[in-house]
């Protein structure tokens, strides 16, 4: 079966306090014809305590347009991804030309050529490596990334895939949209990069005893819900859409979900174990937890990564896998886990492991 391998992190560079955006938004807000006395509130209940953004705090209060966005996403982004790869790779002493493909995940910026041809330079991959960009997928993306290079690895077991995901949120505020959804996403959302090397179980990494064995995935989008995430494309950029039902959603659809995939590999929900869950905000870990009737703490790591970074979209995901996996050799053998993320569509992806 194919393995997770390897995994890695990059930060945005600036670190700011969830006291100190949340008197960003105040200020900027205040006198305007949205009551931010009472949406400022979201803030003090997101029980985030930090996040990392690609800018200085002071350019999310002017006017900025696409393009401008845009070569900010392309010099920032290449930055972070070099830095993640190069984290990633040298923990098990592999370098970039052994990668056979690359699976690139983002949907806050665009750019073509796309951000993997741009690493193809910077790094030194094998000149015929596989590139696959995905775009769109959201919060999903990291899950989904994970999920189709399994497919990969099992279909050529010889070979290796490189996930990155790269998602810089702070890029899409806009400072002129009083929606209610603009201040959540504004209370919530931070920005981060991360990677997570797959191979297939004929490939020289897969000796690694201790990496988890990727059993199977679920993906599912959801009838006429395509209003419950995703971005508007206005002038200037991104304007988020964000719906209050996310946390109902998760409690209805989330457990038949698993359930259905589980029950395909004789398994029961039961004995999923270890949850690598996408933190996309308090009350939907809350809803998790409520949905699947887990025992308390089994989504601390979750809680861990939304309190120090907030919800970056699709690294999220793989901020939780690299938490989980520090501690894997302590982890008993045989154990069923489970990566969850929610995204656009509206839809979910799942992939099942086993710890070894």
């Amino acid at each position: 079966m194919p393995k997770i391998i390897s995994t890695a992190t990059a930060d945005a560079p600036y670190m700011l306090p969830q006291s100190d955006i949340k008197n960003f938004i105040f200020n900027l807000f205040s006198g305007s014809d949205i009551d931010i006395e009472r949406l400022i509130n979201v803030f003090d209940n997101s029980e985030i305590s930090q996040r990392h953004i690609s800018v200085e705090p002071d350019w999310l209060s002017k006017e900025h347009s696409f393009k401008e966005r845009s070569e900010i996403f392309s010099e920032v982004s290449l930055q972070m991804a070099k830095q993640a790869i190069v984290e990633c790779l040298a923990g098990v002493n592999f370098t970039p030309a052994k990668i056979d493909n690359i699976i690139y995940v983002t949907s806050t910026g665009v750019m073509t050529p796309t951000l993997d041809a741009r690493l193809f330079n910077e790094l030194g991959f094998n000149g015929h490596i596989k590139r696959l960009p995905l775009w769109g997928l959201g919060c999903a993306g990291g899950a989904a990334g994970i999920s189709r290079a399994m497919d990969i690895a099992r279909a050529y077991p010889k070979e290796n895939v490189l996930v990155l995901a790269v998602e810089l949120c702070s890029l899409t505020f806009q400072k002129d949209d009083l929606s209610k959804s603009n201040v959540v996403a504004a209370s919530l959302f931070g920005d981060g990069s991360a990677c997570a090397l797959i191979a297939g179980d004929e490939n020289e990494l897969s000796v690694n005893e201790k990496c988890p064995e990727l059993i199977g995935s679920l993906s599912t989008i959801y009838e006429n819900s395509l209003d419950v995430m995703g971005w508007d494309i206005v002038d200037t950029g991104f304007s988020v859409v964000f719906s209050r039902d996310i946390p109902a959603i998760v409690k209805e659809k989330v457990k038949p979900n698993i359930t259905e995939l589980v029950t395909m590999y004789g398994i029961s929900i039961n004995d999923v174990k270890h949850y690598i869950t996408h933190p996309g905000g308090l009350k939907v870990i809350s809803a998790y937890e409520e949905s699947l009737g887990v025992k308390s703490g089994t989504l601390d790591i979750s809680r861990k990564i939304l309190r120090e970074h907030g919800n970056m979209s699709s690294p999220s995901v793989i901020y939780v896998l690299d938490e989980f996996l520090k501690n894997i050799k302590s982890i008993k053998a045989g154990e069923y886990g489970l990566i969850s993320s929610l995204g656009p569509g509206f839809s979910s992806e799942l992939v099942l492991f086993r710890t070894t």
